[in-house]
């Protein structure tokens, strides 16, 4: 069911399901929007209340009146609650994808007693110096080669492969929705990404968490292996034949991983 904003609010949509008390809180990874979840609507919704949201200047979004003239983690976590308060849910599981897995993370230190699980798909953990040298590089580019010119080359980078056309071909085609200064907002968060993701991943917490990773991330699967191994509390599953956006690539398993680690905690 389509939930029209108010201007105050981001962009949702509802699946409810009347014999089912537990809700999903879903969280698109950048350049994606509620679009990007399609293949789980129907399997998901068949067993709990799916609140999918797009983010800030993504999707239909987009049509907020008085955006933030910047971003932090933090004020997007509060603006997605927003949503999940004006609908009078108590407590949620958050499902996130990518740079949504970071919002995840981040929901669960402004708001705790309200988050019963998270799946963390495609994770990024850290910034390893790999990693640092492309970012450095591609944001210098970006402001010159345009930053939708930007995204198609840190798709390719990140799905490298034949078998990832489709999910890299999705997020392209949704980036064309995001103005220039809203790829601004977005990229300004990645200068401090580092310190970020290393408070994010180190915080104690005693909230399950499901880390769901394809076997060819080949930027992001090692470092989300080393923090299964020492965060309690913490299960990964590594799915065969895929890279990092495992809920288009491998819906069927990521479906099913899903609803096998949330029953558990129902």
């Amino acid at each position: 069911m389509d939930s029209p904003s108010a201007d105050h609010l981001l962009y949702h949509k509802i699946h409810a399901n009347p014999k089912s008390g537990e809700w999903l809180l879903m969280i698109h990874g950048a350049g994606g929007s509620t679009r990007t979840w399609k293949r789980q609507i129907e399997e998901l919704s068949s067993h709990f209340n799916l609140l999918i949201i797009d983010l800030p200047g993504h999707g239909q979004s987009a049509a907020m009146k008085d955006p933030e003239p910047a971003y932090t983690f933090d004020s997007i976590g509060k603006t997605i609650w927003k949503v999940v308060d004006h609908h009078n849910i108590d407590k949620v599981h958050v499902l996130g994808v990518s740079l949504g897995a970071i919002i995840a993370l981040n929901i669960e230190t402004q708001f705790a007693s309200r988050i019963k699980s998270l799946v963390l798909a495609g994770p990024i953990v850290q910034l390893n110096l790999k990693l640092k040298i492309i970012a450095s590089v591609s944001l210098t580019s970006a402001k010159i080669i345009g930053y939708h010119s930007f995204y198609k080359i840190a798709a390719r980078i990140v799905m490298p492969r034949q078998n990832h056309k489709t999910s890299r071909s999705v997020f392209i085609r949704e980036s064309k929705f995001l103005t220039v200064n809203e790829f601004k907002k977005w990229t300004g968060l990645y200068k401090n990404l580092n310190a970020t993701l290393l408070y994010l991943f180190s915080a104690a917490t005693d909230i399950p968490r499901l880390l769901l990773v394809g076997e060819q991330d080949h930027l992001f699967l090692k470092p989300a292996q080393a923090y299964s191994k020492t965060m309690p509390h913490s299960v990964i599953e590594i799915v065969p034949k895929c890279g990092h956006v495992v809920n288009i690539e491998r819906a069927d398993a990521f479906n099913e991983s899903c609803l096998r680690f949330v029953q558990r905690m129902v």
